[in-house]
């Protein structure tokens, strides 16, 4: 698959960006072809698992320098509009999904981006969200 002109960056790849597993080029390349970005609730993760770290100080400039460097995504009320329904959805056919990854799924649904994750499983259930990982993208 070709890169999609614009894309949200899951929790989970932006973790391994920082941690330096994909290493620089994934990212890298992904910034010289779209537009980046991530929802307030991968913020929130992001935030969250640097104050739980043993270099807690470190890892809030990392989080805070990458985040400088793409857009941030808000939970706005076509956002909020699009999680209800979807959740709906999902309960009447006694389906579940986290909280969080539901309100990251459906802030990309909302905005139009297509979602870049490690783990599809997580996402799959959002109808009409376009989930890639890594290696759906054909190499440049």
């Amino acid at each position: 698959m070709a890169v999609p002109k614009r894309l949200v960056l899951d929790t989970d790849v932006i973790i391994e960006h920082l941690r330096g597993k994909t290493g620089p080029s994934l990212i890298g390349r992904l910034q010289d072809e779209t537009a980046l970005a991530t929802t307030l609730i991968n913020a929130f993760e992001l935030y969250y698992g640097a104050y739980k770290s043993k270099n807690s100080r470190t890892n809030l400039a990392s989080v805070k320098g990458f985040l400088s460097t793409i857009t941030t995504l808000e939970f706005d009320e076509p956002s909020a509009e699009r999680s209800s329904q979807v959740l709906a959805q999902l309960e009447s056919k006694d389906l579940t999904v986290d909280s969080r990854d539901l309100l990251i799924g459906c802030i990309s649904l909302a905005h139009g981006y297509p979602l870049l994750t490690l783990n599809r499983r997580h996402l799959e259930r959002i109808p009409g969200l376009l989930v890639i990982t890594p290696s759906d993208l054909k190499p440049q």
